[in-house]
């Protein structure tokens, strides 16, 4: 939901700096309805009649930066996952070319996806194997 959205929605504008807690908030209620969100918020925010702005209260101003700190955190983490992931992966795929083992090509597949360990082949300038052959007539037509 845009800023332009959430004020449109709860009819009352609000600072860029207090959306950005906003949208914090909404990401992290799940599935809940815009509408229902917007309407908790404006229930929840102290109002400011003479230049119609909502104005977050502190609890919910903390609440929003850590729930942003949280999210940033997890993107972090993610990242680092995907990483260990793909090194993981690229260290199996060159076990199983240099042992021709399918059980070690398996575990690759299963840890970044055929598509990937593929590629990573492609990059590595091993040679590719019936399987990597198949998924490349099967996707490339």
């Amino acid at each position: 939901m845009t800023q332009k959205e959430f004020e449109a929605r709860a009819r009352r504008l609000i600072t860029a700096e207090d959306y950005h807690l906003v949208e914090s908030l909404y990401m992290a209620a799940g599935n809940m309805d815009k509408d229902e969100f917007c309407k908790e918020m404006r229930a929840m925010c102290a109002y400011d009649g003479a230049n119609d702005h909502i104005e977050l209260r502190q609890c919910l101003k903390e609440i929003g930066r850590r729930v942003g700190g949280m999210d940033a955190e997890l993107s972090f983490l993610r990242k680092a996952i995907n990483k260990e992931r793909e090194e993981l992966a690229e260290f199996l795929i060159g076990k199983a070319s240099a042992y021709n083992d399918t059980d070690f090509y398996s575990a690759a597949v299963k840890l970044i996806g055929q598509k990937q360990v593929t590629l990573c082949k492609i990059r590595m300038e091993l040679p590719l194997w019936s399987e990597d052959m198949q998924y490349i007539n099967d996707n490339l037509k």
